[in-house]
């Protein structure tokens, strides 16, 4: 799974970057469609999940933990993990590492729990195949999540005219965040008093992409000239997102 995400996260770059004309025209529907499907998800099944684990009330705290962090990775990014960059002016070479690093750090903290939900104690009551599946479920809000912003990483550093090989060398150094977000996560949650950090970790990541969403949602649903189209997205985006793994 980790390959598929890095190479897929490549490959939204590089399709962004050939067909920029038409994904400037549909970004918007992109975002707003394809972070319905990833509230949706979580609501149906990430929280109920983490909420059954163990850790108890830890789990709240540990969700709100997330949701300050991403405030403050935005500090770093200029928000433009919701599709564009809160800055005025032009942005020099240390602007734009302090802008990528808070999008990587951010990336590399959703990838901790992939492909380590054996040693997460919410599962250990189901069997192999719900583990599984719950794993899938995870993995498909990340890469949900994470083509889009590869598209907007793009997008952002052809505005200020980056050069070629420093434009791709960060998009590959971006796909790899969650990959080794992921191998830290296995070998960190290997030692056994951090095992119940899993769900922790969960939990973080999950008060991340809620804090996300839900900005995203608002802020275009607010600054959007169609208000019915945005709504219709949004609907057809959570709908989608209730279908999966409904059946």
């Amino acid at each position: 799974m980790l390959i598929i995400l890095f190479v897929g996260v490549i490959l939204a770059g590089l399709i962004s970057e050939i067909f920029s004309k038409k994904f400037i025209s549909y970004k918007s529907v992109i975002i707003t469609f394809s972070v319905s499907i990833v509230l949706a998800l979580i609501c149906i099944h990430i929280l109920p999940e983490i909420f059954t684990s163990s850790v108890g009330k830890k789990t709240g705290l540990f969700i709100l933990l997330g949701f300050l962090l991403q405030i403050l990775l935005e500090l770093m990014s200029k928000g433009i993990e919701h599709g564009h960059v809160h800055y005025n002016g032009s942005i020099s070479k240390h602007q734009l590492l302090i802008i990528f690093l808070g999008l990587s750090i951010h990336s590399f903290i959703e990838g901790i729990p992939l492909n380590n939900f054996e040693a997460t104690e919410t599962l250990h009551q189901h069997n192999v195949y719900e583990k599984n599946q719950f794993s899938l479920i995870y993995f498909l809000i990340i890469i949900v999540h994470k083509l889009p912003i590869a598209a907007i990483l793009i997008f952002f550093l052809n505005t200020i005219n980056t050069k070629k090989t420093i434009k791709f060398t960060l998009l590959i150094i971006f796909a790899a965040t969650s990959p080794l977000g992921a191998l830290f996560g296995k070998n960190i949650l290997g030692i056994f008093f951090l095992n119940e950090w899993s769900v922790n970790f969960l939990a973080i990541s999950t008060g991340m992409l809620l804090h996300i969403t839900t900005v995203i949602i608002f802020e275009d649903h607010h600054n959007s000239k169609n208000k019915i189209k945005n709504i219709l997205t949004i609907a057809v985006g959570i709908t989608t997102g209730i279908l999966l793994f409904s059946f």
